[in-house]
């Protein structure tokens, strides 16, 4: 390829939503952070997300840019008590969706770096494969 087509190339792809160049077919919707007590060191991330496209996705990992860390888990009862389990990835077959919701399927980010409060924003980025998409997450008290 000439570097005079490469540069054209660069520049339509720059034109393209997000979306259709990071984790092809993902939509990602009522995405919302919960709102914690002043300087708690956890807070949870809900969200749906919906893969449109026609190959299966892969979600490798969830990260907030204002977290020092953060994990998908899942709500599962064991003889009556609830508890957490860590999701290693998210398999999201072409068509399907999966919510994260409250007492199911979260996305918990540890050790935030600033107060988050209700009505700011922070940045979540959704890792397949080698592909990103990063999204503006709205701290909210309760769910949108």
């Amino acid at each position: 390829m000439k570097p005079r087509i490469r540069i054209r190339l660069a520049g339509l792809l720059a034109l393209l939503p997000a979306s259709a160049i990071a984790c092809p077919g993902l939509e990602v919707s009522g995405l919302w952070i919960r709102e914690a007590p002043p300087a708690a060191s956890t807070m949870v991330a809900y969200m749906d997300l919906s893969n449109t496209g026609t190959q299966p996705l892969v979600i490798d990992h969830i990260a907030g840019a204002d977290f020092g860390g953060s994990m998908l888990h899942s709500t599962v009862v064991v003889d009556g008590i609830s508890k957490m389990r860590h999701v290693d990835e998210l398999e999201l077959p072409a068509g399907e969706s999966r919510a994260l919701t409250p007492g199911g399927l979260h996305l918990m980010l540890f050790r935030p770096a600033r107060p988050l409060r209700s009505g700011d924003t922070s940045e979540l980025t959704v890792q397949c494969g080698d592909q990103q998409l990063a999204l503006p997450a709205p701290v909210l008290k309760s769910a949108p």
